[in-house]
């Protein structure tokens, strides 16, 4: 056997040692290293996804609710209600009657219970007083009815006053039906 002085016998049990640790850190705390990084970045990202998903069942809960409360009213309105007739009795009520040049009902239906009907109101010669007045009747009156779309333009032959088409709608129960 070969005999070793005490400095290579330091030496040869620092390399053991080295190599030791060396092996220990490249099979064990090294992998443990990277997977504790991915396990970071990971739930990093879950945690993200979380909070859309939080947001969206918010959304759709909120949405959920509004549909709910949109059936509830179209249910309770008024079976005999027609908007053509609102809308005339509304105008005469505003004393725009001599402002309406046309007015088009189109009814569309949505699905197997509901249909809309849009009525599409061409006012000329008006002031912005009355079409906002007009418009403010409709949004604040009791009956399901919304301005859909709003198209204004300055008259042609006064400048002071305005020229517009105004597309209200209503959604209507087609067939009889209870509400969820």
């Amino acid at each position: 056997m070969i005999r070793l002085t005490r400095r290579e016998k330091l030496l040869a049990g620092g390399l053991v040692i080295f190599t030791a640790a060396w092996s220990i850190f490249t099979v064990g705390v090294k992998p443990a290293l990277a997977r504790i990084e991915t396990l970071n970045r990971v739930i990093s990202q879950k945690q993200q996804e979380l909070e859309k998903l939080h947001a969206r069942s918010e959304e759709y809960i909120f949405l959920r609710n509004s549909l709910d409360n949109l059936r509830t009213m179209v249910t309770s309105q008024q079976k005999a209600f027609e908007l053509l007739p609102f809308l005339e009795s509304l105008i005469e009520e505003c004393g725009l009657a001599k402002n309406v040049s046309t007015m088009k009902q189109q009814v569309l239906p949505i699905d197997s219970n509901y249909s809309e009907t849009i009525v599409e109101v061409r006012l000329e010669s008006l002031s912005l007083d009355c079409l906002v007045n007009f418009l403010l009747r409709i949004e604040s009156s009791q009956v399901l009815a919304r301005t859909r779309s709003l198209y204004i333009k300055r008259n042609a032959t006064n400048k002071d006053l305005l020229d517009s088409v105004v597309e209200i709608h209503n959604v209507k129960l087609t067939q009889s039906w209870t509400a969820l």
